[in-house]
């Protein structure tokens, strides 16, 4: 039974959802996950985070890593994207450019995901994102395993006629 998503289906996955849940390891090899907001640009997902955060210490270490976005409340909604690969410093100011940009397009598309916060949120949140050198990180779709548990509707639907 074929579960696993088109590469159509995976781009429209990774452009409309705003939250990747990151694996890294910790230095002593424990696995450590964050959920971060993520931009889907030319094959690769991409976040923003802070040069001294855990986060980056582990990916400084080992840059392999492990990218899971998932949607749906329902079992027949249930779809998903597992990226492994190895998590790469983007420096490049053109290509930091074209990710802000289809990061913004994402914003007007589907919301920035902070319409409904108060106003000192805003501003606090500005200030953090301000403290501090940001790095841009990329990850490669090298090995992408998917999921979409509605294309099992038919096959269920099939087995319950043949009883």
């Amino acid at each position: 039974m074929a579960t696993s998503m088109t590469n159509e289906e995976v781009g429209e996955l990774l452009e409309n959802e705003r939250t990747l849940i990151l694996a890294t390891t910790r230095r002593e090899g424990t696995p450590v996950m964050h959920a971060l907001w993520f931009t889907y640009l030319e094959g690769a997902v991409y976040f923003n985070i802070q040069s001294s955060s855990f986060k980056y210490k582990n990916i400084q270490h080992d840059n392999r890593v492990c990218c899971l976005v998932e949607a749906g409340e329902k079992y027949f909604d249930l779809r998903g994207a597992m990226i492994e690969g190895q998590a790469e410093l983007v420096e490049d100011s053109e290509e930091r450019a074209r990710v802000q940009a289809a990061a913004d397009a994402k914003n007007a598309r589907i919301g920035s995901g902070l319409e409904e916060m108060p106003a000192y949120f805003s501003k606090n949140r500005q200030q953090r994102l301000e403290r501090g050198a940001r790095v841009m990180i990329k990850v490669p779709l090298t090995r992408v395993r998917t999921w979409h548990f509605g294309k099992a509707r038919d096959h269920y639907e099939r087995a319950s006629f043949r009883e």
